[in-house]
C-alpha cells in the first residue's frame, strides 16, 4: 500500500499535461525519459516543453512546476533537473498505477474521484464533480474556499487524468470506472491511500492509552468503527508495536526493508481479529512476514511465563521439503523484547494462542 500523504505537503492546484485526454500520459513520460536522458535546467526543461508541444512560456512553467516538481517526479540538484525515485519508477514501468499513487500523495483528492464512481456508476460530470467536492473538501479544508470557476477546473483536470490513465471512461456524457479502474480501486481502496496522518496519530493515542487499564483480549466496544477510521486504526497498531521492536521480527530477529527504504515489519495480533482480538499492543507482536504466517498457522507459537518460543512437534518427524523446517531451531529461544515492558505480550493472549492455534 502506498506511504499516508502528508497534508502540510499535499498541494490543492492540480494541471493537465500539454496534449489531448488521450496522450497526457505519453507525452508525461515522453518529458520524463528526456529530461533523465538530458539532466536539463529548469530553463532548458521550460524551452523545450515550449518547442515539443507548442506551448506558451506560462504553460510550460506551470506544467514543468506542478507536474514536475510538486509531484514529486523530479527535483533539482546543482542546477539541473533529475528524477526522483518515483519519477525512475514511473518512467520504467510505465504504469498509470503506480503514477496515481505518486499524484495522491501529491495533490488533494485524486482518487477520491476513483472511490465515488465506484459506488455511482454512469454518473454526468455535475454530478461527480459535486459528490467528489462533498467527500473531499472536509478531507482538504483549503479546498472550501474554491470558487465555483476553481472547482470546476480543478476537478476537470483529475477526471481528464484518470480519462488519459485508463481509469475513467466517458460514454454519452455518463462517467463510470473502466476495468483497469475497477482493479485500481479493488487493489488499491482510495479511502486506505486517502487516510490522513492526523487521523493515523487519533487512533494512536487512542490505542496507546488502553494500556494503563487492565488487559482486555477481546473487542468489547460497541462502537462500529467506519472504513476510514478502521483502516487507520490498523495502520496506527502496526505503527505502536514495531516501533517498540525497532523494526526487528521477535523470532527471527531479523530487520527487513525494500527498495524504498520502508520497513518490512509486521504487526501479527497474537488473538487474530478474526476472533476478535483487540487492538491492545499487548495483544501484538513485531514479526517479519514468513514468521506472521507460521504464527498464524499455529506452526511457532510463545511460552508466556518464559517468553521461549514454541514449535509444532511436527516439524521433528515431516520430510524437509513438504515442510517449514527452519523453525525447528528456534524452539527454546527467547523473544526479542519489547522496549517498553508496558508494551510486551500479554500472557492472557499468549496461552490463548497456545491453546487455540498452536499445533502442539
Amino acid at each position: 500500500m502506498p506511504k499516508t500523504p502528508d497534508l502540510t505537503k499535499v498541494k490543492m492546484t492540480f494541471y493537465p499535461m500539454a496534449g489531448s485526454v488521450n496522450s497526457q500520459f505519453e507525452n508525461l513520460l515522453t518529458t520524463l525519459s528526456w529530461i533523465n536522458s538530458n539532466v536539463p535546467t529548469p530553463n532548458e526543461v521550460y524551452e523545450w516543453l515550449r518547442e515539443k508541444y507548442k506551448l506558451s512560456h506560462y504553460f510550460a512553467r506551470d506544467i514543468y512546476t506542478v507536474l514536475f516538481i510538486s509531484s514529486g517526479l523530479v527535483t533539482i540538484k546543482n542546477g539541473k533537473c533529475i528524477l526522483t525515485t518515483s519519477g525512475i519508477v514511473v518512467l520504467q514501468t510505465s504504469s498509470p498505477s503506480i503514477l496515481l499513487e505518486v499524484f495522491e500523495k501529491s495533490f488533494a483528492g485524486v482518487a477520491g474521484l476513483l472511490e465515488v464512481l465506484r459506488s455511482n456508476a454512469n454518473i454526468k460530470s455535475n454530478e461527480l464533480i459535486n459528490i467528489w467536492f462533498e467527500l473531499v473538501k472536509h478531507r482538504f479544508p483549503k479546498m472550501q474556499g474554491w470558487s465555483r470557476k476553481t472547482l470546476g477546473n480543478q476537478s476537470r483536470h483529475r477526471i481528464d487524468w484518470l480519462r488519459t490513465m485508463g481509469f475513467i471512461k466517458v460514454e454519452n456524457g455518463l462517467h463510470s470506472l473502466t476495468e483497469s479502474g475497477w482493479i485500481f480501486v479493488l487493489q488499491h481502496p482510495p479511502e486506505l491511500i486517502a487516510i490522513q496522518k492526523h487521523e493515523i496519530n487519533k487512533q494512536e493515542k487512542i490505542i496507546t492509552k488502553v494500556i494503563q487499564d487492565s488487559f482486555q483480549p477481546f473487542d468489547s466496544s460497541e462502537k462500529i468503527l467506519t472504513l476510514r477510521q478502521s483502516v487507520a486504526r490498523d495502520r496506527a497498531f502496526r505503527t505502536i508495536v514495531v516501533s517498540q521492536y525497532d523494526y526487528f521480527c521477535a523470532v527471527c530477529n531479523l530487520k527487513l526493508s525494500n527498495t524504498s527504504g520502508s520497513y518490512l515489519a509486521e504487526a501479527a495480533h497474537i488473538i487474530p481479529k478474526s476472533n476478535q482480538g483487540s487492538d491492545d499492543p499487548r495483544n501484538g507482536i513485531c514479526l517479519c512476514r514468513n514468521c506472521h504466517w507460521a504464527f498464524d498457522e499455529g506452526i511457532i507459537s510463545v511460552k508466556s511465563e518464559s517468553r521461549t518460543i514454541l514449535t509444532a512437534s511436527y516439524l521433528k518427524k515431516a520430510e524437509p521439503r513438504k515442510t517449514p523446517q527452519s523453525y525447528i531451531k528456534f524452539n527454546g529461544k527467547k523473544i526479542r523484547n519489547a522496549n517498553d515492558s508496558n508494551f510486551s505480550p500479554s500472557n492472557i493472549a499468549l496461552e490463548w494462542h497456545n491453546e487455540k492455534i498452536f499445533l502442539g
